[in-house]
């Protein structure tokens, strides 16, 4: 008997984990634009990869394929797609500036930190027609690859715009 409640009891907190993190740290129990917080709340960690490319590309794989599992099993309590996973929305961002040299005053690098995020967050939400298609692949693959393909987008129009304005 105790060994069955030391399985259960592990099972519970490995679910609390798999919950905390596909929510993004939570942002997607937020009832209004959670995967809008999400995308925010990622930033801090973009700017402490970005000096070190191959710890943000480690860390973006790595955010991907965990998103991809964990949003497997969270549609399976949450139904297709929920709004309450937000892992995808990292995933998303760090694509979104994946690469890109941030600059080092602090004006350039706001405008260039906010247009990334309008970018990603405008085709995460308006999505192109082969992102559209992407979505329903079924399962965590479908949740997460929609939004690498518009993080994609987002990052070749942010390396598109840095060039023309900055």
């Amino acid at each position: 008997m105790p060994a069955k409640v030391g399985e259960m009891l592990m099972q519970k907190i490995i679910l609390t984990l798999k919950i905390i993190i596909g929510t993004g740290l939570g942002t997607g129990f937020i009832p209004f634009a959670p995967a809008t917080f999400a995308s925010l709340i990622i930033i801090p960690l973009i700017l402490v990869l970005n000096s070190s490319p191959i710890g943000y590309l480690i860390m973006t794989i790595a955010f991907f394929f965990i998103g991809v599992l964990i949003a497997d099993d969270l549609e399976k309590i949450w139904g297709k797609d929920s709004r309450k996973i937000t892992i995808d929305e990292w995933t998303g961002m760090l694509i979104t500036f994946f690469l890109i040299t941030l600059p080092v005053t602090l004006g350039k690098l706001i405008a260039v930190l906010l247009t990334g995020f309008f970018l990603f967050r405008f085709f995460d939400i308006f999505k192109l027609p082969l992102i559209r298609k992407a979505q329903a692949i079924k399962g965590g693959w479908g949740v997460m690859i929609d939004d690498l393909l518009a993080a994609v987008v987002a990052n070749l129009s942010l390396r598109f715009l840095i060039v023309i304005f900055l």
